[in-house]
């Protein structure tokens, strides 16, 4: 005996369904990539704070002697030798004090850190530089440090110790 109650979806009930998953995922995906973008520039913003303070602290601990013999690797724990990611692009080795390090986020360069021995008034100062990127998390990360250190686009903010 052959039944022909059979139940199923019609193929306008499947395209329907297929179109409406199609609109969300076009609405969803957007907004997965800016909170990624948003994820990566906060994590940065971090680490170039934390490496301005690491500075500061390593010089005002040890003195300019020495830390004029420190190496980046001795001052912080920021991942070194870079060229894509997120990370100082300069060799562990690296002093700030003669060459400075640049800090790429995202695999762009974002901040500029070099220090420099002011022998008239015995002091240190550290010169942050922005470096004006364009991609999403840098960008997102330049934006909030020119907030947190007073820093303009593409300018310069010196610390001085």
């Amino acid at each position: 005996m052959y039944c022909t109650n059979k139940k199923a979806f019609t193929m306008i009930e499947l395209i329907f369904v297929i179109v409406i998953i199609g609109v969300l995922a076009a609405v969803a995906i957007p907004k997965l990539a800016a909170n990624k973008d948003n994820a990566t520039g906060s994590m940065c913003t971090h680490e170039v704070d934390q490496l301005i303070h690491e500075i500061s602290n390593a010089y005002l601990a040890g003195g300019y002697v020495r830390f004029i013999n420190a190496n980046i690797d001795d001052i912080s724990n920021v991942k070194t030798s870079v060229s894509t990611g997120n990370g100082i692009t300069e060799a562990s080795t690296t002093k700030i004090d003669t060459t400075g390090v640049t800090y790429k986020c995202d695999g762009e360069g974002l901040m500029y850190l070099v220090g420099n021995y002011v022998p008239a008034n015995n002091s240190y100062e550290l010169r942050v530089t922005d470096m004006s990127p364009t991609r999403p998390a840098t960008l997102n990360a330049a934006i909030q440090l020119r907030q947190l250190h007073g820093i303009s686009s593409g300018g310069t903010r010196v610390f001085t110790y």
